[in-house]
């Protein structure tokens, strides 16, 4: 192929003999004709020699040709060499590009973290230089990413920028894969055609230029979403879920998840046509340190030991793939988890008629996957998403998650001593405070796992915070009533992912109540909350616990009523 990049622009047309000396395409032709003109130059220096020597006694003793002769001789020499130089006889180049053609998957066995496809070819040649790789997409977008260069043993190594050894039909590089399907984009659902292209360089930046045309199979398997959080960059299997949405540029605040959630993403095949969906698969993995590894593409598919299938699709048709395609580019993908087997629904059509009749649907069965929700106890889960085609090629992606199954607990257990349905009276409290004992209270995901307040906010511990407010029946709102320590703790302050023992309780405020309450011997006005001594009424001490576990409602709600009188 030619590289147009390195011919000076022209307008005047070209021959082919011009066309090969500037671009340095040293044909077999080109070596043919270095090969002539250096016979001639030897036959010319030999009969300079002879001459000048008196070997050929029909012409008398040395040297004793006519000068014009000597001079003519010597030019013609001087003109092959020259002619040698100028049209670069002093270098003759080969190249040739076997490997890759056809449909490519890569091999994720050669290098550990990416999927490379060899380059087998030739580069090599009488005044050989160094050789360059391209990788050019559906032939305009070259991507530089996309190509990894062999060393001297033939193993990949990402440091080199050219090829710095000469190379007959062995490795010259890699197609990596995963870039050069990220360079293609979005078009790489329409095109999956890409040309490597081997431009082999001699001294004097003389080129010589191949290619081999092929085509990729990819597969999109990524979670993007599970419940209300979002996997970022789902390339990466450490990842943790976010409670914000894309696209990064904002601070990562992990987030834990409940049961009951659908999990989203992309799972399918493209290029290659021969090659589609065949089978989807998602596990929940109970894995307490994140240890659990991502298997490498083409590793076979199985399920992990202790784990919970919360998802299955098996294509057998092109009809089911139609209407059931799990792939999306958006940010939250299509939902992922499905129950296994299948059943059908209607699509509909208008069918348009002639008036005054309405047009009815027209409509009839497709086949249908039925979708489902994903529960577990509370814990640490791996979510492993497997995907095979028809080719048995797989992919895989997995999503850590922190699963928070236990809502916060609030309990009221006594006020001022009292418990049940007793009066409290305020001259019981003139010198002293009102205690209001109870729970306020959320289990962490794994107590193994330390938590301190450098990690505020982890996932591992939820709990955010409870508060307190009394309000006069009949009086609508509330007054806030100050927890005992700010900010708020747990009550008990116990670190814990089982349920609480019984008997558990502690301190929930020091209220200071008739500083709340009394409103002296004055009537008290409209709205407010206090009460006129001498007089009784019931009122509501309420309790709500919250933790930021992602879920419909975070808050654990506790009311108490109690009867106040003021007998001050």
């Amino acid at each position: 192929m030619m590289d147009q990049r390195n011919q000076p622009p022209s307008t005047k047309p070209i021959n082919q003999q011009q066309a090969r000396q500037r671009n340095g395409d040293v044909s077999l032709r080109g070596c043919w004709e270095l090969l002539i003109k250096v016979i001639i130059l030897l036959i010319l220096i030999a009969i300079f020699i002879a001459y000048w020597f008196g070997l050929f006694g029909a012409f008398g003793p040395k040297g004793r040709l006519d000068p014009w002769t000597w001079i003519t001789l010597l030019l013609l020499i001087l003109l092959l060499i020259w002619l040698i130089w100028r049209q670069k006889h002093f270098v003759c180049l080969k190249c040739g590009v076997t490997q890759p053609t056809g449909c490519k998957h890569g091999d994720a066995n050669i290098l550990s973290g990416r999927v490379l496809e060899p380059i087998i070819g030739t580069a090599s040649g009488f005044g050989f230089s160094r050789y360059e790789l391209e990788l050019v997409y559906h032939g305009t977008t070259t991507i530089p990413t996309g190509i990894v260069y062999a060393d001297g043993a033939g193993n990949p190594d990402p440091t080199l920028t050219f090829g710095n050894h000469q190379v007959t039909n062995g490795k010259l590089g890699f197609v990596d894969t995963q870039q050069a399907i990220i360079g293609a984009g979005a078009d790489f659902l329409h095109w999956t055609d890409y040309e490597v292209r081997l431009h082999v360089v001699g001294i004097g930046n003389i080129r010589k230029h191949c290619g081999s045309s092929f085509q990729l199979e990819g597969g999109r398997a990524y979670i993007k979403k599970v419940g209300g959080a979002w996997a970022h960059t789902s390339a990466d299997p450490n990842e943790v879920l976010c409670r914000v949405p894309p696209p990064v540029g904002h601070a990562i605040d992990p987030a834990s998840v409940a049961p009951g959630i659908q999990v989203s993403g992309s799972a399918t095949f493209y290029g290659c046509g021969t090659d589609k969906i065949a089978e989807v698969h998602m596990w929940a993995v109970p894995d307490h340190d994140f240890s659990f590894p991502q298997p490498n593409p083409g590793d076979p598919i199985v399920a992990p030991p202790g784990s919970q299938k919360i998802s299955e699709v098996i294509y057998t048709t092109n009809a089911q793939r139609d209407n059931n395609v799990l792939d999306s580019t958006t940010d939250e993908g299509v939902i992922l988890t499905y129950n296994p087997g299948w059943t059908t629904r209607q699509e509909c059509v208008p069918n348009p008629s002639f008036p005054p009749f309405p047009p009815p649907n027209f409509c009839w069965p497709v086949p249908d996957i039925v979708d489902r929700t994903w529960s577990d106890p509370t814990g640490k889960y791996t979510l492993l998403l497997a995907i095979k085609d028809t080719g048995v090629r797989t992919f895989f992606d997995i999503q850590h998650v922190w699963l928070d199954a236990d809502f916060p607990v609030a309990l009221i257990k006594s006020i001022g001593g009292l418990t049940g349905c007793l009066d409290l009276r305020l001259s019981d409290f003139n010198s002293k405070k009102c205690e209001i004992r109870g729970i306020a209270w959320d289990a962490a995901v794994r107590a193994a796992d330390a938590v301190n307040a450098a990690t505020a906010g982890h996932p591992n511990d939820n709990f955010t915070g409870y508060s307190m407010a009394f309000q006069r029946n009949g009086v609508p709102g509330g007054v806030s009533i100050p927890p005992a320590v700010l900010p708020p703790h747990r009550v008990p302050d116990i670190w814990a992912d089982a349920p609480l023992a019984a008997g558990s309780e502690g301190v929930l405020a020091e209220w200071d109540i008739i500083a709340a309450i009394d409103n002296g011997a004055a009537v008290p006005p409209a709205g407010s909350h206090k009460l006129q001594r001498g007089t009784r009424c019931a009122y509501n001490i309420s309790l709500a616990v919250s933790d930021n576990t992602l879920r419909g409602s975070n808050t654990a709600p506790f009311n108490y009523a109690i009867n106040i009188i003021n007998d001050l």
